[in-house]
């Protein structure tokens, strides 16, 4: 598992600096700021829009063979990157490997219980998120030292070595997750497409769980545009102080995944989730209300304690109540939802901060997070239960609501 994870932190890494790289590229062709911002909306969209619809691959498609045919397409498109310099074109490829990712990124969950074992899941994907967490840190310094010393088609080109790397580690991988046939015979694509959704809908803790985080993220999002300006202006940190708080959040974010996620009892990630929600909530508002670095800094390592909590009890939470044929579909569709919640909170950050200023952006978000959470702890914050699981089951069936204890 430790090999997979390091080659997921490696593309991790690889993706953070094909962002710096050419973002670094439209800056110095003078591109506006709105070229640039469609350049972040292009490595996201796919995932909230093509990603259900691909999905029913990622439970019919063995899961090892799925990854190593993506990842290897990414490597090709990533390699373009570095040779186009034609913007509209940028952006289509950087699209395309956004849809690589919404195939990958499910396809990877599924195969996880199957090297660690339906035990040591939780622990598997907590160190997915460690590594990923690794290569979110590392990649934007490397590219910003390559561009500086060389130019950024050397990162660029990193970044297609990252993938090609990760089809290589897959190719060799012994394990396989082969894909459950739907019961009753295979359903036309939409209807597949549907039990992806249906299953999460029909699921009250899991529905109550993923509108809950999304409205949080909707709120939390405002935290990517408005920090800069709360930090600069509000806080007044220099260059390297804004430095240190972002990599704070990175730091809470490692801490809960390699310390705090893979201990937390399956029963109890419901309770987590409510409880991670309430820490981002407060850590922002706090911060926001008193100004005072230090204080800032220990707010922002929580959030990124409460992050890392929030995405993995999501995903342990699927893979504990979704049966297994329909799983992929399930995770691609909560992957959807959050992703699309976290692009319409970063575009409200703007105005937010424009008009409240960055500490009222970052007040904003808080009581905002606060109110999610509060809003879904009524069912998040009932008796611990361990979930049950219709295994093997018709998907139409296996959508059906589960009955929570009292």
């Amino acid at each position: 598992m430790s090999v997979v994870a390091a080659t997921y932190g490696l593309s991790s890494m690889g993706d953070q600096m094909a962002m710096v790289a050419l973002t670094l590229r439209l800056h110095d062709q003078g591109q506006s700021g709105v070229v640039i911002s469609a350049l972040v909306i292009a490595s996201v969209l796919p995932i909230v829009v093509v990603g259900p619809l691909v999905a029913p691959l990622v439970d019919r498609v063995e899961s090892s063979r799925l990854i190593v045919v993506a990842t290897a397409l990414q490597a090709v498109v990533a390699a373009g990157l570095a040779v186009v310099t034609d913007t509209v074109v940028t952006i289509g490829l950087l699209a395309l490997l956004g849809v690589g990712l919404a195939v990958v990124s499910p396809a990877l969950q599924l195969l996880v219980p199957e090297i660690m074992g339906e035990e040591g899941t939780a622990r598997g994907y907590a160190r997915l998120e460690m590594f990923r967490s690794v290569g979110g840190v590392a990649g934007p310094a490397l590219a910003g030292v390559l561009v500086a010393a060389f130019d950024d088609r050397v990162a660029l080109l990193c970044n297609a070595g990252s993938f090609a790397t990760m089809a290589v580690v897959f190719l060799g991988l012994r394990v396989r997750r082969e894909p459950m046939p739907d019961a009753g015979g295979r359903p036309s694509w939409l209807a597949q497409v549907r039990a992806g959704v249906g299953v999460l809908g029909h699921d009250r803790l899991l529905r109550t769980a993923i509108l809950a985080l999304a409205s949080a993220i909707v709120f939390t999002a405002m935290l990517n545009v408005a920090r800069v300006f709360f930090i600069r202006d509000d806080l007044h940190a220099s260059d390297t102080g804004y430095g240190v708080l972002v990599t704070g959040h990175t730091v809470g974010t490692l801490l809960a995944a390699a310390l705090i996620a893979s201990r937390v009892p399956l029963a109890w990630q419901p309770r987590v989730l409510a409880g991670a929600g309430f820490l981002m909530g407060a850590a922002l508002l706090i911060s926001a209300t008193v100004p005072v670095f230090a204080l800032v800094l220990v707010a922002f390592v929580l959030t990124g304690v409460a992050n890392a909590l929030q995405s993995l009890a999501i995903r342990n939470l699927i893979h504990a109540r979704v049966p297994a044929e329909v799983r992929g579909r399930a995770f691609a569709s909560s992957s959807a939802a959050l992703n699309g919640a976290n692009l319409t909170g970063t575009a409200l950050g703007g105005p937010a901060a424009g008009q409240l200023g960055g500490a009222g952006a970052l007040q904003l978000a808080g009581v905002g997070t606060l109110l999610a959470s509060l809003a879904a702890a009524p069912v998040l914050l009932r008796r611990p239960a361990v979930p049950a699981r219709v295994s093997g089951a018709p998907a139409a069936r296996a959508a059906e609501p589960t009955k929570d204890p009292p």
